[in-house]
């Protein structure tokens, strides 16, 4: 595999230990995201999507997801299903918001409040629901994983399994009266796992009128090849993604307009691997193989925040003031076809209780009584901003007994983030130690947070320096969210 330069090398080495690190993986995100040509002339592989059955294309989404009937889904019509490129293996599935269908057709009314219901959010900025975002971006990742390894010799004998979802981040205002579309590719394949990117996009009009493609939130997502019997990672069935600048099917070649993007795309691939290695290595998590508490420093810094509370110095709020609980018994509808637990139910589920949390927190400093008529379900909100990680440690089975907690384990004025854990617990034995299943990571942003939230036991601490740690390299700056709260504010004038 030929690299463009060691520059991404030791990016890699470095795994965002600087601002600046994070900013340039930023701008290559937004660099590589696969768009439809300017102007739509026909002359690219993407612009010859066309619909298919969801329920023969994508079986995963269609089998959980309560609005599939709804959507719109849409794929490569090329002949050459023996490529393995990004295009060829690419879904794209389309909200269709706007009651506008892709063919011109009105939507029925009916159907269109029920979609629109089904996906909204309270906040003006972030009015697609970010829980129902992850829920689908869960069961789109798993159909395209299948879809590129269709053409594998043991393709009947191959199941994925979803290792994790990764550095999502909510990029612009949503709009939930327009379109949006899910656009979901693979961008890496290695010896067992491949990555694949989800782009969520909404059309605007640029100065001359043209339509132009937003690119309002991504997602990266790990999937695993296991042998189907024993559920054990199996190693190079996976076809190798072309990254080849050209297309080609039966009747004509198509150039892609940018051929360096596809090499971009295996090196930030490359790039994400050598982080989760270095997290995994450096992991202070008690329940991992490898542990490392924190440094000395950090401890200090927790030490201060006590001190300031014994004197009184500071009213701060802790952890377990703000930690929340919800359990739950597993119900077969929620299986996925693998028969276990759908792991967007757990996305959607664990980014709600996260929400419940950051809401509360937001207003930790608040008297109840004189802010209760001063607010709305808008701005009474923390405003989710995106995903630093989903970790699927084990599948759940169906009837298992689950539990979400949801803690907030580090705040600034304008940010904090949610940590959520989930556990597989025994009725029978109400005392016996629980199973972990997935630990996921949520970042919101608010006008009035806290300025930092004290940890207690020492779980809370690992929990509270890990998010720290990505705070201070990954963000966002709270004049980021200074930005997103003056725009919010601007657009809910305009509605007035």
């Amino acid at each position: 595999m030929r690299f463009i330069s060691g520059q991404i090398r030791n990016l890699q080495k470095r795994c965002f230990q600087t601002r600046a690190d994070y900013e340039k993986w930023s701008s290559r995100m937004r660099e590589t995201s696969m768009a439809l040509p300017s102007g739509n002339t026909g002359t690219d592989v993407i612009s010859r999507l066309q619909r298919v059955h969801a329920r023969v294309e994508a079986p995963f989404l269609y089998s959980v997801s309560p609005i599939s009937d709804r959507l719109r889904i849409f794929a490569n019509s090329g002949n050459n299903a023996q490529s393995s490129s990004p295009y060829t293996s690419m879904l794209e599935c389309m909200y269709p918001l706007s009651g506008i269908d892709h063919d011109g057709d009105r939507i029925p009314t009916d159907d269109l409040d029920i979609l629109r219901a089904s996906v909204s959010d309270f906040d003006s900025w972030s009015s697609f629901r970010l829980a129902k975002f992850y829920s689908d971006v869960d069961a789109l990742t798993a159909d395209v994983a299948y879809r590129h390894a269709s053409s594998a010799p043991e393709a009947d004998n191959i199941a994925f399994v979803t290792a994790g979802h990764y550095n999502s981040r909510k990029i612009h205002r949503t709009d939930v009266s327009k379109d949006i579309i899910l656009r979901c590719y693979p961008t890496y394949v290695g010896g067992s796992s491949m990555e694949i990117r989800t782009d969520a996009i909404q059309t605007t009009e640029d100065e001359n009128g043209a339509q132009v493609e937003n690119l309002i939130n991504v997602c990266f997502t790990c999937m695993v090849a296991v042998d189907k019997t024993t559920l054990r990672p199996i190693k190079n069935v996976i076809p190798k993604l072309s990254t080849s600048s050209t297309i080609e099917d039966s009747n004509e070649q198509h150039n892609d307009p940018e051929p360096d993007i596809l090499q971009m795309r295996v090196e930030m691939a490359e790039q994400h691997n050598q982080i989760r290695k270095q997290r995994f290595a450096s992991s202070m998590q008690l329940r991992g193989l490898s542990s490392s508490p924190p440094t000395q420093e950090e401890m200090f810094t927790i030490h201060a925040l006590h001190q300031q509370i014994l004197k009184g110095e500071e009213n701060l709020p802790r952890v377990t003031q703000h930690t929340y609980k919800s359990s739950l018994v597993v119900y077969p509808e929620k299986r996925n076809v693998n028969g276990k637990l759908f792991g967007g139910f757990v996305m959607e589920q664990g980014h709600i209780l996260a929400q419940y949390a950051a809401d509360f927190y937001l207003h930790h400093h608040k008297n109840d009584k004189s802010s209760a008529n001063t607010t709305t379900a808008s701005t009474s909100r923390a405003i989710p901003l995106g995903l630093d990680e989903a970790i699927f440690l084990q599948p759940v089975s169906i009837g298992d007994h689950v539990t979400f907690e949801a803690r907030v384990v580090h705040s600034t004025h304008r940010t904090c983030r949610v940590v959520v854990t989930v556990e597989v617990r025994s009725p029978s034995d109400r005392h016996s130690v629980p199973l972990r299943s997935n630990r996921l990571s949520f970042l919101f942003g608010g006008g009035d947070f806290p300025s930092q939230i004290v940890p207690d036991t020492y779980s809370e601490i690992l929990m509270h320096v890990d998010a720290g740690r990505r705070s201070a390299v990954e963000g966002p700056m709270d004049e980021e969210v200074d930005l997103i709260l003056s725009e919010k504010s601007l657009k809910e004038q305009a509605n007035q």
